[in-house]
């Protein structure tokens, strides 16, 4: 599709939010109602490394509007994909739409939604803001989240809450190019939560019915969340699928259950955070239960993209996290996560992973941070992977700049083992947030990347970000990104690679 056509309907877009902006105006002036927003634009110029054709060009756009007058709120999201290469893959539709009315003892949400069961262990749905997704059998770009398009009731009576909630899950492998009805809501769940709270402490027991194509299935859940003076908290449930025989408890091989625990305890400067996890064929449907994963989420680069991922068909262990921080405002961090599979009996594959993380400033102007780690996850093939990192931030007079550093030695073994190389360097050079810019560059020799004839593939990048006042930014990125797992909030998604240049405009009104 030609760039004029693009910016017609980039043009056709801006005068949508005007006309909606002026009405809100109106509409406020009349019933002191509010309407705000957000828009995210992107712009693409290029295509997957090494992939032809080469220089293809697409355009993404994501409307929010939200118009409030009290009690009650309204919501839409309108979601655009034009892809020069159309093929059948663009789309204009409207994505979500949400009712919500609350009051101090009512909680209403109809349409397109988000809620939690517990925890998680039965139902979690999500939302990654500013995360746009794209696989490669699809090619098509649309937001990264898992909806309920349905209804949630929740009612608060003096120390009793319950919740009810009936929809369809959404399938977030699927775009929005397919029908918006069976194909991508699959799950139909049917649940209820209670929870009675007594002094510091609440319990609570939740009841899920799921239903597709292909099962017909009902869980329980019973969790309990308490303080203990002012350092101690603790949270536990666990969760089974209610068998055949109509058994509400069931811990034999074949039936379904999740157990999951944290104890937390903070003094002074010290913190430490203990999980437990014994998850035995718990993955519901296409994926709606995301019980706690009890692997620590990175930062940094390189250990984002190798984060151990949870099986729910067998997998028990813990994490353990420590924290203390020094007088000279110092902060150390020491974690250590170790997860049990065996999904064939006698045959156990065991993730471990070691993180030691300090941050410390170094003067008035200069602040530092390092890390090591090291793990193996026979999961991925990986006996051995070490990686370390150094960031140093230097404040000049009007400017600041970072300089980052992570290199990754990992030994995996296949029918033959291999040992490769990963590195990451980056330098921001910037004003507050305001703007900044940055030159990065990826190493990685890594067998499953490189291409015959190669040593090495090199990922060199510029990004630029400018933000001219609080309601808008401008995001420029040139070169090439090495694509991979990312994960976010606990929730982890592929990104692919990208060769070309990509603009972003993110507003709110």
């Amino acid at each position: 599709m030609p760039l004029i056509t693009y910016l017609r309907k980039s043009f056709d877009h801006f005068w949508l939010v005007v006309i909606v902006f002026n009405l809100s105006g109106c509409l406020s002036a009349e019933a002191q109602g509010i309407l705000t927003g957000s828009n995210v634009a992107e712009f693409q110029l290029g295509n997957i490394p090494d992939t032809d054709p080469k220089d293809q060009s697409s355009l993404y756009d994501q409307l929010n509007l939200r118009y409030s007058i009290n009690p009650l709120s309204l919501k839409i999201r309108i979601g655009q994909f034009y892809p020069s290469d159309n093929n059948g893959r663009s789309y204009t539709k409207l994505l979500q739409y949400n009712v919500h009315y609350t009051t101090p003892k009512l909680n209403l949400n109809v349409g397109n939604l988000y809620s939690t069961l517990g925890r998680g262990l039965l139902l979690r749905t999500y939302e990654i803001p500013g995360a746009i997704w794209e696989t490669r059998g699809y090619r098509v770009r649309y937001g990264f989240y898992r909806d309920l398009h349905g209804i949630d009731i929740g009612y608060r009576i003096r120390n009793a809450e319950i919740k009810v909630l009936r929809g369809r899950v959404l399938d977030v492998a699927l775009p929005p190019t397919l029908d918006n009805g069976i194909e991508r809501r699959p799950d139909l769940v049917e649940g209820a939560q209670f929870s009675y709270q007594f002094s510091k402490h609440r319990a609570g027991i939740i009841y899920m019915r799921h239903n597709n194509a292909s099962v017909n299935t009902s869980y329980s859940s019973l969790f309990y969340s308490g303080n203990f003076g002012e350092n101690l908290s603790v949270y536990g449930e666990l969760a089974n699928r209610i068998n055949t025989a109509g058994h509400l408890i069931s811990f034999t091989d074949t039936s379904g259950y999740a157990a999951y625990a944290s104890i937390n305890y903070v003094y002074n400067k010290l913190g430490i955070s203990v999980e437990l996890k014994d998850y035995r064929n718990m993955s519901i449907g296409a994926g709606i239960s995301d019980p706690p994963s009890l692997v620590k989420e990175h930062a940094y680069r390189l250990l984002n993209r190798v984060i151990h991922i949870p099986l729910l068909t067998d997998e028990s262990g813990y994490q353990v996290e420590l924290f203390y921080g020094f007088k000279n405002n110092g902060m150390l961090t020491l974690n250590n996560s170790m997860a049990k599979n065996e999904i064939v009996p006698g045959d156990a594959s065991i993730f471990r992973e070691f993180f030691v993380g300090y941050q410390l400033p170094v003067g008035k102007h200069i602040s530092g941070s390092v890390f090591v780690d090291y793990a193996k996850d026979p999961l991925v093939n990986e006996d051995d992977r070490y990686t370390s990192g150094l960031s140093v931030n230097v404040n000049h007079s009007k400017l600041s700049s970072l300089l980052e550093t992570e290199l990754q030695y990992t030994k995996r073994t296949l029918a033959e083992t291999s040992t490769f190389v990963n590195a990451y360097f980056a330098y921001t050079l910037s004003k507050g947030s305001t703007f900044s810019i940055s030159a990065i560059l990826e190493l990685s020799n890594d067998p499953f990347l490189v291409e015959a004839n190669k040593h090495q593939n090199y990922y060199p990048g510029f990004s630029f970000s400018f933000r001219p006042d609080n309601h808008n930014q401008i995001l420029v990125f040139v070169g090439r990104r090495r694509g991979g797992p990312a994960c976010n909030s606990g929730v982890c998604y592929e990104v692919l690679d990208f060769e070309g240049v990509e603009i972003r405009l993110t507003s709110r009104f």
